[in-house]
């Protein structure tokens, strides 16, 4: 036993482990000398040794794992507790420990009495691990961050074992799709890659796999080429992948690497400049304008056709000198300081109009457009310059200011107002006569002003109802007769006015604008009220003649139509009237039409129109009135003619009266309403006379507005 336990204690001296047993019931602990100085100790220093001991030496992040493996062999669920835990060493820091041991005695009951283990430092062996995590995983974060760049490591058979963002990015498969799982050729297109492989077939045919094909390009070092990758989804990359082999510290290959740029981008800016340029090729040597390439000092680098015909000059001549010299000198300051602010960044190109010198001496207008050309890093280049002969147009343009300006001396001699508008009332030009009638004498111009805050206009049928003033500014509206009853609101004054427009198109024929030209018409309003007056009047009576009473018969027409409100029509033929005129002259029968006339203006409403249409013939017009309450005035205009008397050569002479009454109706033409209420007066006359009799109702229906007259009646009674 002596000897057993020399050689054990060799062994365990020789593995520099630190022992340790433990009495599970007491918690009596013994350990060695080496397990105190693992952790920088003497074992009088830890003395005494209990599981608290150990407890305080390890890390608090540990413990309770260590306790739990612990926890687990005693409930024998695990042949060792076998645990890595970090302690404190006495200096301050911390050491990795390997901690292994067993329960070797137990109890009747199957309770453990003592269990022994031992403790070895791992630091070193930890560390170097943790080394080697962090390093693969800064290295797995460098290969990742570049995710402009796919990074694709197989292992020597092509197994892929590293697939980065950029590969996942480039490729849209996850990661987890393709580690271990697939060869690289997978993302080669295919007909590519056949027509790739099929030279390098061997005697036999065989022709070798992608991944053999590649690998073997880089066997004598890293190997690029420029290749179509197939994404996940289907779509189609060029990228440029260059493989390099992997080997490990002794120079033995453990795989490939590869490393693919998405170049698609970069072929199609190339194609789309190669496209550019010669489109500018052809644009420049083709185009209508004149168009330069101008050095930084001014020399004409090129010239097209354009501008050697606009200036006079061949394209040699143009090539020898600069445009300093062709430029008009009361134009250069100004070209000169716009090419200092190109320089200079303060504008990316700027354009005017340049007098340039042409070679037989002549001026010539040019629009200039320059742009600076700056290379990648923004360094000037060179200007390219587009100038458009304007020449002709300028002196257009001239004749035409000039033209402007007679005609606008001409129009302020003009008596008429005139407005050029735009089609929201701003007024942009205004005669001298519209800037008089409107601001008044010694005012500022109102060009600039809002038409409708400078002028209204209403009309005589509605005085105090201002016209909306963009209904005549719409083309297509015709909702204003802009000849009839216009009135021009000038301070308290209305005055007649007749305004004709004319309508402003621009380039492509669209509406524009407008000119108005607006007329005083005070005298000409003024005789065509007494040429109506004299055409409409009877001289005699004073009341509408028979062209007069159609009018109104018309618009009364038009206003049922419109509102469905009730009128009516009637009609007057004067009884006994003849033999006035026979046994006492005309002079008597024109008192009586006289007396009759004023008897009916009176006897009726002023907005009714009272007409004679001729000899003893009388008519009413009753707007707004049934037939009911039409039969009560006539029955008391009736009893009115009945009782009127005038004296005559010591007589009083008197007349009677037969009434016809008709609806008027919207549909009805002038002459329908005539002959209607026409029918009822004969009607009456058949009757014997000074009688009134009513049309009957549509269908026998109750009279329109009958309710509330107060009348029981029927119509067509006497």
């Amino acid at each position: 036993m002596a000897e057993q336990r020399r050689r054990l204690e060799m062994i365990i001296e020789g593995t520099a482990a630190g022992t340790w047993e433990w009495n599970c019931q007491s918690g009596q602990m013994r350990v060695n000398e080496r397990w105190a100085q693992i952790v920088g100790y003497t074992l009088e220093e830890l003395a005494p040794i209990t599981p608290k001991t150990f407890q305080h030496l390890v890390h608090p992040d540990d413990l309770e794992r260590s306790n739990a493996l612990l926890q687990e062999h005693l409930d024998g669920r695990s042949a060792h507790y076998d645990s890595l835990c970090r302690m404190r060493h006495k200096l301050g820091h911390w050491i990795w420990v390997q901690d292994r041991g067993r329960v070797y005695e137990w109890d009747e009951q199957g309770r453990a009495l003592w269990m022994a283990g031992a403790h070895a430092d791992v630091s070193d062996l930890q560390n170097a691990l943790q080394d080697a995590a962090n390093m693969r995983q800064r290295l797995q974060s460098v290969v990742d961050a570049s995710d402009e760049v796919a990074v694709i490591a197989t292992d020597v058979d092509g197994v892929v074992n590293l697939f980065n963002s950029g590969a996942q990015k480039l490729l849209g498969y996850a990661p987890e799709e393709v580690i271990g799982r697939v060869n690289p050729g997978l993302f080669h297109d295919v007909h590519e890659m056949e027509d790739y492989l099929r030279p390098e077939a061997d005697a036999d045919g065989r022709v070798p796999t992608i991944f053999e094909a590649l690998t073997a390009r880089a066997a004598q070092g890293t190997w690029s080429h420029q290749w179509t990758f197939v994404r996940k989804d289907g779509g189609h990359r060029q990228v440029q992948l260059s493989i390099s082999r992997l080997n490990n510290g002794n120079g033995g290959l453990i795989g490939y690497v590869g490393m693919a740029v998405d170049i698609t981008p970069l072929l199609e800016m190339r194609e789309q400049a190669y496209v550019a340029a010669e489109k500018f090729t052809g644009a420049f040597s083709s185009a209508a304008l004149g168009m330069a390439l101008v050095s930084l000092e001014g020399r004409w680098l090129d010239v097209n056709d354009a501008l050697c015909g606009i200036l006079g000059y061949t394209r040699a001549e143009l090539l020898t000198i600069d445009f300093q010299t062709l430029t008009h000198p009361d134009d250069l300051n100004t070209d000169l300081a716009m090419v200092g602010d190109l320089l200079a960044g303060r504008r990316d190109h700027y354009h005017m109009d340049k007098r340039y010198l042409g070679k037989s001496g002549n001026i010539v207008w040019g629009r200039l457009s320059v742009s600076l050309v700056r290379a990648p890093h923004g360094e000037p280049l060179h200007f390219v310059s587009q100038i458009q002969d304007v020449t002709a147009q300028r002196q257009s343009s001239l004749q035409l200011r000039e033209s402007e300006l007679r005609t606008r001396v001409t129009l302020d001699a003009v008596a008429d107002m005139v407005l050029n508008l735009d089609l929201h009332g701003l007024i942009q030009y205004a005669n001298a006569a519209a800037t008089r009638a409107l601001a008044g004498e010694g005012a500022a111009p109102v060009a600039g002003s809002q038409v409708q805050d400078v002028m209204e206009l209403t009309t005589e049928y509605a005085p105090r109802s201002p016209l909306d003033v963009s209904v005549l500014l719409d083309p297509d509206s015709n909702a204003v007769d802009l000849h009839s009853d216009l009135l021009l609101s000038v301070g308290a004054q209305l005055l007649p006015v007749d305004v004709t427009r004319a309508w402003l198109h621009d380039e492509d024929g669209q509406v524009s604008g407008a000119v108005w030209v607006i007329r005083d018409v005070t005298q000409q309003r003024a005789r065509q009220r007494e040429a109506r007056h004299l055409a409409e009047v009877d001289p005699l009576t004073e009341l509408s003649n028979r062209r007069g009473f159609e009018a109104h018969l018309q618009a009364a027409i038009t206003r049922v139509a419109r509102t469905g409100q009730s009128a009516s029509l009637m009609f007057i033929d004067l009884d006994n009237f003849k033999p006035i005129n026979d046994s006492h002259g005309h002079l008597a029968g024109d008192a009586m039409l006289w007396a009759v006339a004023n008897l009916l203006r009176h006897g009726v409403r002023d907005s009714d129109i009272v007409a004679r249409l001729g000899g003893d013939e009388f008519a009413v017009i009753l707007a707004g009135c049934s037939l009911k309450r039409a039969r009560r005035i006539a029955s008391d205009l009736l009893e009115s003619v009945r009782s009127l008397t005038i004296p005559w050569d010591l007589q009083r002479l008197g007349v009677g009266a037969s009434i016809g009454i008709a609806a008027i109706g919207g549909s009805m033409s002038v002459d329908e309403a005539v002959a209607a209420a026409d029918a009822q007066c004969y009607r009456a006359k058949a009757m014997g006379r000074n009688n009134v009799q009513v049309e009957a109702p549509l269908h026998g229906g109750p009279d329109p507005l009958d309710s509330g007259d107060g009348d029981g009646g029927e119509a067509g009674l006497d």
